[in-house]
């Protein structure tokens, strides 16, 4: 693929700093958990023994906890989406397996006074990202203000209905007014929807652990109202977290304590279920983290430093193995039948010469050669081009060019070629400025007439573009998560060409789906292919056109 030029970030050696956070940050989290513990031993000691078969001596401990650890992951993996969401409102650079890295290396901050901890996410990242430590300050603070909203806004809801519905309204609009007011990427319009986006998982995130804490007090023989329960949690949070520590099993725990004995449960009962529920919930995260920070230390380094990867060549050797081989049989099935239609509709004959723009393996460049035409290959990976040589049989390697290039300065003359074609090429382009640099380029090598034929990922579905952006780059490696993508309804003006009115939208099922239930769909797929929400498929091909009339290609 044509993964533009590398923008390494500046130069620096922020190692030894990097060392000492990691190196002293052990240290604190041992003291804290001193003095959670030292907290948690006086309140047992004040509660005496627990009764014989009560609660604590209960089998319900284990199935407490592993309901805990459970909420726990599943909010760790909420608060990181609305980290990573915010963060890329600002910029579109963060890649997304680095973002869950800096993530779960900093999860330990949550034991440092007020979560300062997590301000080291910002030396982490924003030197090879290009994201300023401002922006990731304020990201800080904006998070910390939607959890302090919404806990609010969950102890005032269950005494006054009307009073956290305008402590709602007047979060929302703080929200609103510090997003808008971010020099982000996208442009102001956007700030309704990105605070809106930001406050839903927020309130998400906080109710599964509100949800673990109210089933631990019910397995441990504490049955309580779900706005107890709710009010309980709260008032220790937010008590502990005004404290500076937001987990310390003293002032958090004595609010949650009081709390409970206000809905009528007990201290011998509420401080079992409380330390149960801190076993499954802070302490696991934690751990995580540290054990994140010591797999994931080089790269950490690396990142502090600013090095940035060459993706495309780091990944040719396993490149083939991340896309299932059906999958990528039947992709190359539709397009090449795509290609092959739209250009002998644009009079553009088998044996016309064209150019694969980021040819990768060389797999559609082969097929497109099977069929008569006489397609040479560019990629600006020179180990993507070593494998399309490996794809392309001898006879075909003697006709054809196979160059390394960067699709922003390609390297043949003006009118060289009757077509151009990019399979999923043109996202991996850098920026906005480079995708036009690279167009324009596409447009100088055609012939007058000459078409480009752009094969993208269709992201105007958000469920799509939501899993191409958070959960496709986890999955695999062949696409980073900060792609620019080029949405059919917002193509690009081109200088000396235009786009043809039709755009071709195909696939519906998941990449994921194994081969047998693929072939079982796909008549539900071609139906709705061919139905009004086409425009909501997976990919799309569209057709810009060179102006002028196409003449006689010149004999090769």
């Amino acid at each position: 693929m044509n993964d533009g030029r590398a923008h390494p970030g500046e130069p620096s050696d922020p190692r030894t700093s990097l060392r000492a956070s990691a190196t002293g940050r052990p240290a604190f989290i041992a003291a804290a958990a001193c003095l959670g513990g030292l907290g948690a031993a006086a309140w047992l000691h004040g509660a005496g023994p627990p009764e014989p078969g009560g609660a604590s001596s209960s089998c319900a401990v284990p199935a407490s906890l592993a309901v805990c650890v459970l909420a726990t992951a599943a909010t760790v993996a909420l608060r990181w989406v609305r980290w990573h969401f915010l963060v890329r409102h600002y910029s579109l650079r963060l890649v997304t397996r680095d973002s869950v890295i800096v993530y779960l290396a900093t999860l330990p901050a949550m034991v440092t006074p007020l979560f300062v901890g997590e301000l080291l996410r910002a030396p982490l990242i924003r030197r090879r990202f290009r994201i300023p430590a401002a922006s990731l300050a304020r990201i800080w603070m904006l998070e910390r203000g939607l959890d302090v909203g919404t806990l609010l806004a969950a102890l005032v809801a269950f005494a006054s209905p009307l009073g956290a519905g305008v402590l709602g309204t007047a979060f929302a609009a703080a929200v609103f007014a510090l997003v808008r007011r971010e020099p982000a990427r996208r442009p102001a319009s956007a700030a309704p929807w990105v605070s809106a986006v930001a406050i839903a998982i927020t309130v998400a995130a906080w109710s599964l652990p509100v949800l673990a804490f109210a089933l631990t007090l019910r397995m441990l023989a504490a049955p309580i109202e779900v706005g107890a329960a709710i009010r309980a949690f709260a008032a220790g949070t937010l008590l502990g977290g005004a404290g500076g520590f937001p987990i310390d099993m003293l002032a958090a725990g004595s609010a949650t304590l009081a709390a409970l004995a206000r809905a009528g449960i007990s201290a011998d009962v509420g401080l079992p279920a409380l330390a149960a529920y801190r076993a499954g919930t802070a302490w696991p995260v934690v751990l995580l983290g540290l054990a994140s920070l010591v797999a994931f230390r080089r790269r950490l380094v690396r990142l502090a430093r600013g090095e940035a990867d060459a993706h495309f060549d780091a990944i040719a050797a396993e490149y083939e193995a991340e896309i299932p081989v059906h999958v990528r049989d039947r992709l190359l099935g539709k397009k090449v039948v795509i290609m092959d239609d739209t250009l002998a509709a644009r009079g553009v004959p088998r044996g016309a010469h064209g150019l694969d723009l980021g040819c990768g393996h060389g797999w559609y460049l082969a097929e497109m050669c099977a069929r008569g035409y006489g397609v040479d290959g560019t990629d600006y990976s020179a180990g993507q081009l070593a494998k399309a040589r490996s794809h392309v049989d001898a006879e075909t390697r003697r006709r054809i060019l196979l160059v390394r290039a960067d699709a922003q300065a390609l390297p043949f003359a003006d009118a060289s070629y009757d077509f151009v074609y990019g399979i999923n090429a043109i996202h991996h382009v850098p920026s906005e400025d480079a995708q036009g640099r690279a167009l324009r380029e596409i447009v100088r090598v055609l012939r007058p007439g000459g078409v480009f034929l752009l094969h993208e990922i269709n992201t105007i579905n958000p469920v799509f573009r939501g899993y191409m952006g958070y959960l496709f780059p986890l999955l695999k490696r062949i696409d980073e998560g900060n792609e620019r993508w080029v949405v059919p309804g917002a193509l690009p003006d081109v200088p000396g060409a235009c786009w043809a009115s039709e755009v071709r939208y195909f696939t519906f099922l998941p990449d994921f789906v194994p081969a047998p239930v693929l072939r079982t769909l796909a008549p539900i797929e071609g139906a709705l292919e061919r139905s009004r929400f086409r425009r909501f498929s997976a990919h799309y091909q569209a057709c810009l056109v060179k102006d002028g009339a196409a003449g006689p290609a010149p004999p090769r």
